[in-house]
């Protein structure tokens, strides 16, 4: 009698750990994806809201992401490995990837559908969704407003 009560208080013991380090482990994988996603906004808040070359250009990539100048050269990067908050590679996170969209919206509703990729716009919002191995892990959105002219 006294066996069988020890191995079922051992029994639940286990799936008490199993389920412990399940959590556990899943606390990590979102704390790293919340800090990856960080990492794309500081370098987006080192950036020009508009291109200073080509201010009514949309789209105005550089040769290298080192290059960027402006928050619009981020749409449509998808970066794996990552990137720390200088630009440089994360070395070791292979299975992670950053992926980076930037629209504009109404700066009177910024909640809502973006509107088409228009550079005169002074309201966008960068949505920066974190996977790893192919699953979202998180996505982490602001908004970026152009500066007023004097």
């Amino acid at each position: 009698m006294v066996t069988v009560i020890i191995g079922v208080g051992v029994v639940g013991m286990l799936e008490l750990l199993a389920a412990g380090t399940l959590s556990n482990s899943k606390g990590t994988e979102l704390t790293t994806a919340i800090n990856l996603a960080n990492n794309v906004r500081e370098i987006s808040l080192g950036l020009a809201f508009a291109d200073p070359q080509q201010p009514t250009v949309w789209n105005t990539k550089e040769a290298s992401v080192a290059l960027y100048d402006d928050i619009k050269d981020l749409d449509g990067e998808s970066w794996s490995p990552p990137r720390d908050v200088r630009r440089q590679e994360i070395l070791g996170y292979g299975n992670w990837r950053q992926i980076i969209k930037v629209d504009t919206v109404d700066p009177n509703d910024v909640k809502s559908d973006p509107r088409p990729k228009n550079p005169l716009e002074v309201t966008a919002r960068i949505t920066v969704t974190v996977q790893r191995a192919g699953t979202d892990v998180y996505t982490m959105s602001w908004l970026a407003v152009a500066p007023k002219a004097n």
